[in-house]
């Protein structure tokens, strides 16, 4: 039994004893009154504790079915808990004052009064609790927040110092180097490629690709040549190779020249599949490549086209 059912039918069983008393001190106090006079007695002295009583049933039922209250369930019985003992001691001082004060049969009327106290006390307390845990509950929801923000902020600090160095490089063998690592490190990605293609022949700058054939990558690398640069396409149905593989493979176009195109490829499996922040820190990677390598190829057509004829 789950721990939420638990407590949640603590409370519920709370609720019935409650109302089953109710009922039955209801059906005590009709003694020497009969007709509308017993009705309106029940209606106006009985009736709403039983209803109390039964809205604490209901809710219960309801905790008993709220996975996310689960953590403070005992923060909300001890509420109620505490607020029927509050209101059963106030219960007691308000009898025995009455008692001292009038003198009389008052306390004849305590286990009434004493029943109606605890019943009130006790759905006042799991309220409240329930309004704590809820409370509660937001506020870890809003530490969870802060520490994705700060954590997406610590990451695109580090993808912009991976962009400084792709910017310091002066080969396409140390923009992939980079790649990957920053890959590696922040998405927890292990399984990449980095493959230079011009549609008819591809070269394989790096890869740690397992137990996929290369000509498998090769063709995704090719089936990519038609997407946008520099975003991130997921191919959930892929080629009979990949078939022994439980995830996705994603591929990204770095850069487009006449001659050659550069293209990223990584398998996921479920435990590292991208969520939308992964996505945007891997285009973010890859703008900075693309720049690099725009700019590596710029040098290398310049010194072709300065050499003597």
């Amino acid at each position: 039994m789950e721990r939420r059912q638990l407590y949640g039918g603590a409370v519920a069983v709370a609720g019935l004893v409650l109302t089953v008393a109710q009922f039955a001190q209801g059906i005590q106090q009709l003694d020497g009154y009969a007709g509308t006079t017993g009705v309106l007695v029940f209606t106006f002295e009985t009736l709403p504790f039983v209803l109390i009583g039964g809205a604490l049933v209901y809710v219960g039922s309801w905790l008993s079915t709220q996975e996310s209250y689960e953590p403070d369930l005992p923060r909300v019985v001890g509420w109620g808990a505490g607020s029927t003992l509050l209101f059963a001691s106030v219960a007691a001082l308000l009898l025995f004052s009455q008692e001292v004060t009038f003198g009389g049969n008052t306390l004849d009327q305590a286990p009434y009064v004493a029943v109606n106290h605890v019943t009130v006390g006790s759905i006042v307390g799991v309220l409240v609790g329930i309004y704590d845990a809820r409370s509660r509950i937001r506020q870890r929801e809003l530490e969870r927040e802060c520490d994705r923000v700060e954590q997406f902020a610590r990451k695109a600090a580090a993808i912009n110092n991976y962009g400084r160095e792709l910017n310091r490089s002066d080969s396409i063998d140390q923009v992939s180097s980079l790649c990957l690592q920053a890959m590696g490190t922040l998405l927890g990605l292990t399984e990449f490629a980095f493959v230079i293609t011009d549609g008819d022949e591809s070269e394989f700058v790096d890869t740690t690709v397992l137990d996929v054939p290369d000509d498998a990558l090769v063709g995704l690398a090719r089936d990519s040549l038609d997407q946008a640069q520099a975003t991130v396409v997921t191919h959930e149905s892929l080629p009979a190779e990949f078939d022994e593989r439980a995830g996705d493979a994603i591929s990204l176009l770095v850069t487009d020249h006449d001659e050659s195109a550069v293209v990223l490829l990584a398998l996921t499996d479920d435990a590292s599949a991208l969520d939308e922040e992964a996505v945007e820190l891997l285009e973010m990677l890859v703008s900075h490549a693309a720049t690099a390598l725009d700019r590596i190829f710029e040098s290398r057509l310049s010194a072709t086209t300065e050499q003597p004829g």
